[in-house]
């Protein structure tokens, strides 16, 4: 009799703390050799875990890279990070816990063990016997200086210095394209950003990146200006943007028509389309960056455009009319865009949009743990909390019964013993 006791509430005990049990695991994923002057990613796979969390190299001289990332709440995903090879040698890669930890499940012990062993080579060499054997110890050159620098057919502001990273130019307002000019001080030395490059009216940011043979990179900068004379200047929260007068700097975009609308007496590019009546125009901010926005005629107003696709289904969010939800943020594909909040729900997030398929305009309820968007019914969603707390219910008074069998249990043994 007590045997069968002992083995009942063995069971109850087992019954109420099967569900707090978390599996948590960690690892590392990548290749295990790599070439001097490339790149490597790290892929950082987890189950249920949550913080602060820092992956890095045993040895930046030879592999630099990793970052500090920030996990939510208890999840099962991967991330991934880029590391650059240096020179030549045998590295490790860590992911160790920053502060109180990773996760209220595992140790920094756990932690501190996870690790991906690599190997960077140098540059193998073929020919008729296959590859030569690598010479690990060969060290590959830094220099990622310019020997010169020009725009062709013009003067640059200061004068050239392998030195100084950053120049002027100033250009008259028909000036379309300009034509970059440089060669490396290292003949081994690989260089990006020079050719012939398209410049509109305001500030053109132009950026010429040196990547020595070891992979270092230095980069020159020329800020070119180009003459605006009647500039149209939008500002948007605290930043200053200028209205895009050239068609080509805009492009084309697909449901979209290519149209003229015309703002402060002036005729501007734009990109229309039909069925959600959404037009589109070109702001260039500060750094020379071009961004397209939607553009409302009626009252004047910009707002930043970003269209999402979820398998057949792309929305352009925007601002709802009316703030009837809690308003937040969440990033969609690394963008963060306004979005609502649900009080008691949590990985579901409300997006105000237009279906730029349909043209309906609405709210979305968006998942953010599957990526996934269906158009938001409130009638839906009080029936799954409703579910939700019928089931939260049902768990208490089972965790109450257990509770009072497993009492029951040890007052029945307390008396067979007695």
């Amino acid at each position: 009799m007590k045997l069968k006791n002992i083995g009942l509430v063995f069971v109850v005990i087992v019954l109420m703390f099967t569900a707090r049990v978390k599996a948590y695991t960690y690892s590392l994923a990548s290749g295990d050799t790599v070439t001097v002057g490339s790149t490597i990613t790290v892929t950082f796979r987890y189950s249920d875990i949550m913080g602060r969390y820092r992956i890095y190299s045993s040895d930046n001289s030879i592999l630099a890279g990793g970052d500090e990332d920030m996990i939510e709440s208890p999840d099962s995903s991967s991330r991934s990070f880029i590391f650059s090879a240096k020179k030549a040698g045998t590295v490790n890669i860590y992911v160790a816990p920053i502060g109180s930890g990773m996760n209220v499940y595992s140790t920094e012990e756990e932690l501190g063990s996870i690790y991906k062993t690599i190997t960077v080579v140098n540059k193998t060499s073929g020919g008729s016997g296959g590859n030569k054997p690598v010479d690990v110890n060969k060290t590959y050159s830094k220099d990622n200086y310019l020997k010169s620098l020009e725009v062709e057919g013009y003067t640059i502001s200061p004068e050239f210095n392998k030195d100084t990273l950053e120049y002027k130019l100033e250009l008259d307002s028909d000036i379309m394209t300009i034509k970059i000019n440089a060669t490396a001080s290292d003949n081994n030395a690989n260089i990006k950003g020079i050719g012939e490059v398209s410049v509109s009216e305001g500030i053109n940011t132009i950026n010429v990146v040196v990547t020595a043979e070891n992979g270092n990179e230095r980069t020159y900068k020329i800020l070119v200006t180009v003459e605006d004379k009647k500039p149209i200047k939008v500002k948007i929260g605290k930043k200053e943007y200028t209205v895009v007068k050239r068609k080509d700097l805009i492009g084309t975009k697909e449901g979209y028509i290519e149209k003229e609308i015309e703002i402060k007496n002036l005729k501007i590019p734009a990109l229309y389309n039909e069925a959600t009546k959404v037009t589109l125009v070109g702001l260039k901010d500060s750094k020379g960056n071009i961004k397209l926005y939607s553009y409302d005629s009626t009252n004047g107003k910009y707002s930043e455009y970003n269209e999402f696709k979820f398998d057949i289904m792309n929305l352009y969010v925007h601002d709802a009319p009316k703030k009837k939800y809690e308003e937040t943020k969440v990033k969609i594909n690394n963008i963060e865009v306004s979005a609502y909040k649900i009080k008691g729900v949590d990985d579901y997030y409300l997006l105000y949009a237009t279906n730029m398929n349909t043209g309906y305009e609405g709210y979305y309820l968006y998942d953010s743990k599957e990526n996934s968007v269906q158009r938001y019914n409130e009638e839906m969603l009080s029936k799954v909390m409703s579910e939700k707390n019928k089931y939260f219910t049902i768990v208490i008074v089972l965790s109450c019964v257990c509770f009072l069998c497993m009492a029951f249990m040890l007052i029945q043994l307390n008396e067979n013993k007695k």
